[in-house]
């Protein structure tokens, strides 16, 4: 049996003027074999133009010039842009703002003929497999300890002179006189903090005096100076600096007058470079680190000074502690960089006037402090491999609410998915035959770009998965109904379209709760009295018939018996199921308030997809825990439309299994169906 090949019609895709110069360059030729060339722009991702250039001349592809019109002959040919010198990445401030241009720089043109898809499939395929690769993201963690252990050494004789005791005898005569003479020896006190005293303390001592011998100790701990992380890739330069600026005068002196000063600055703190290698299969991080801490050291400032001891200028004395290494490490393993020490001494002597300077006695009326500072710095960095299947990381906060965006009055609303927002659906996205049908449709879309557009093909094509859109809406339906938001609608301000005959307008607005009032008040009620509304939308989307285009807003509404729940849910299965012959149509049953609830909620659902984009946000890998959803803003006096996506929306917060049960079923038989007969059904042997 003769085989079947996918066939794509021709579309000449737009060119831009460098493409349209080639097209009217080939054009000028003639002949029975002349090929009408196709042109695209590939959009790269990750690696630059110029170096997937020339790894593409590695693989055998032809590659062209900008400046030569393209040969037929050696189709597919890779020819890369034209340069522009009309970019600037960040403008200079202080100059006038640069022309800019404002086409992307990072593509490369892709010349094809498009009755051999299999060749230009093959050249993006390369690309996108071998070249066009993203690097591994890592977390790398620092946490800066200061181990500081101060001493503070306070020996010697305190002299305090008490007036008041001048004149009262002298120190024989009254030392063992007076109710108020007292001798006190071995006071020990312990502060709050990391201080330990010694006050033995003589009053009345010659009259005129106190004398007080102490000795103190001080003694410090750790503490976290800094705890920065940031997020960088494979063999990428991350750079973390936590300092302060520290103004420094810059004098210059005539004669001891100050005849100009200005600024500079020094850094003083914390900074480090890291750059992080991973191993093939993650499990080792090679690091490349520069660490350096700096800080003021106490009492070492240097001062000028002028005439009469005048200070006329000050600058610091900075304490750098730098490690460059390298280092081998395990992933998500914390190590130690290095522990840095600095020593900081410093001597103050108390002394009596006059007293304290008599040799040898002198040191009788003097105490000496001796301060000691030893500054220890340890770094510790904790680099983490961040997984690429799975948005969850190390990285990643707390599902906590203050990531959520609400209240803003210029900004929209916004919910971070948390983790019970999302569907353990391991059971379907790891299913090895619906793997197998992906990587099948990836295949095809590479080989023709337009059928990631075309049924059944983009039901599986790039990550997408069959009847993926009815698990999302259940799943935004479960956001909604934690969050208790459709309490914010009136159901009083609910509508829909009715034909209009009288008039002959079309269709006129409708009130729901009016309608329901007249002629369906049992689901005004809270428990119904078994029957149930219909409102049956028909989906006239892709009509060309003007006429059909009005029919789809006005809704088909009937009553039926609906005695239970299981029936509900029977009639919501069977009228929303597609059927041979019949216009794809979105039903809506509504039996009591509850379902009005569930009504009021689904267009909640509506609007969020709107505004997320329905053809992102229903994707199953872009649901994903950590990312934010826009929410929109509610207000009662709104008026909100039912219209067949809010009867979509209805139907999948309820029957989202039943819904891609169908899907899957009806979407897996089209794609084998589809690719019976070609050479792509090869590949699902």
């Amino acid at each position: 049996m003769k085989k079947k090949y996918l066939s794509i019609p021709f579309y000449l895709q737009p060119l831009n003027f460098l493409g349209f110069l080639f097209t009217v360059g080939l054009g000028a030729q003639s002949g029975k074999n002349q090929i009408e060339i196709a042109s695209e722009r590939l959009r790269l991702s990750y690696v630059d133009p110029v170096r997937c250039i020339e790894l593409l001349k590695l693989y055998g592809v032809s590659v062209g010039s900008p400046s030569q019109p393209v040969d037929q002959n050696k189709l597919p040919v890779v020819v890369p842009m034209p340069q522009t010198k009309f970019h600037e990445t960040i403008p200079d401030h202080s100059k006038a703002f640069p022309q800019t241009e404002t086409d992307p720089i990072n593509e490369i043109l892709l010349f094809f003929d498009e009755q051999k898809p299999q060749e230009t499939g093959r050249v993006r395929r390369i690309i996108r497999e071998q070249i066009d690769l993203p690097a591994r993201k890592i977390m790398i963690e620092a946490m800066v300890l200061e181990i500081s252990s101060q001493a503070l050494d306070e020996l010697g004789v305190q002299w305090d002179f008490n007036p008041e005791r001048a004149n009262g005898g002298n120190f024989i005569s009254n030392k063992l006189d007076g109710a108020n003479d007292s001798l006190i020896l071995g006071q020990i006190a312990y502060p709050a903090g990391s201080t330990a005293q010694l006050d033995a303390t003589v009053t009345n001592v010659f009259r005129e005096f106190d004398i007080r011998l102490q000795a103190l100790v001080e003694k410090g701990s750790a503490q976290i100076l800094s705890r920065p992380s940031v997020l960088t890739l494979d063999n990428r330069m991350a750079y973390i600096n936590v300092s302060e600026k520290i103004p420094v005068a810059n004098t210059k002196f005539v004669k001891d007058y100050i005849s100009s000063v200005d600024f500079r600055e020094i850094m003083a703190g914390i900074e480090l470079a890291v750059r992080p290698r991973v191993n093939d299969d993650g499990t080792e991080v090679s690091l490349q680190i520069n660490a350096s801490v700096s800080s003021p050291v106490p009492g070492k400032d240097v001062v000028v000074k002028g005439m009469n001891d005048q200070q006329l200028a000050q600058a610091p004395t900075l304490s750098v502690r730098e490690v460059k290494t390298y280092a081998r490490i395990a992933n998500d393993t914390p190590f130690i960089v290095g522990g840095l020490i600095a020593k900081d001494s410093e001597q103050s002597t108390k002394q009596v006037p006059l007293l304290g300077d008599i040799p040898i006695l002198g040191n009788l009326f003097k105490s000496k402090t001796e301060t000691g500072l030893k500054r220890e710095v340890i770094i510790v960095i904790t680099p983490s491999v961040l997984p690429e299947d799975t948005p969850v990381h190390a990285g990643m906060p707390k599902d906590e609410d203050a990531f959520d965006r609400f209240g803003h009055r210029l900004f929209r609303d916004a919910y971070r998915i948390r983790s019970e927002d999302t569907f353990d659906l391991r059971y379907l996205t790891e299913n090895q035959s619906l793997q197998r049908l992906q990587e099948v449709a990836d295949r095809i879309v590479q080989d023709h770009r337009k059928y990631n557009q075309i049924y059944p093909y983009n039901k599986f094509a790039l990550g997408s998965v069959p009847g993926e859109d009815a698990l999302v809406r259940r799943q935004i339906y479960e956001v909604l109904k934690r969050q208790g938001a459709s309490e914010v609608l009136d159901a009083e301000k609910l509508i829909f379209f009715k034909p209009d005959h009288d008039v002959g307008s079309g269709f006129k607005v409708q009130f729901l709760a009016e309608y329901l009032e007249e002629e369906a008040p049992f689901v005004l009620s809270d428990q119904g009295d078994g029957r149930a509304i219909g409102l049956c939308f028909r989906l006239t989307r892709t009509s060309t018939q003007a006429e059909e285009l009005l029919r789809e807003p006005v809704p088909e509404i009937k009553i039926v018996d609906c005695p239970d729940e299981n029936s509900w849910r029977k009639l919501l299965l069977e009228s929303n199921a597609e059927k041979d012959g019949e216009l794809e149509k979105q039903v809506i049953f509504l039996r009591h308030r509850k379902d009005l609830e569930r009504l009021k909620t689904a267009i909640l659902m509506k609007k969020i997809i709107s505004l997320n984009a329905a053809d992102y946000i229903l994707k199953l890998k872009n649901f994903t825990r950590g990312r934010l959803l826009r929410m929109p803003t509610i207000r009662e006096e709104d008026v909100e439309l039912i219209d067949a996506d809010v009867a979509t929306c209805f139907y999948h917060s309820e029957l989202y299994y039943s819904a891609l049960r169908e899907s899957l079923q009806k979407d897996f038989v089209a794609f084998r169906q589809a690719l019976s007969g070609t050479d792509y059904e090869a590949y699902l042997q």
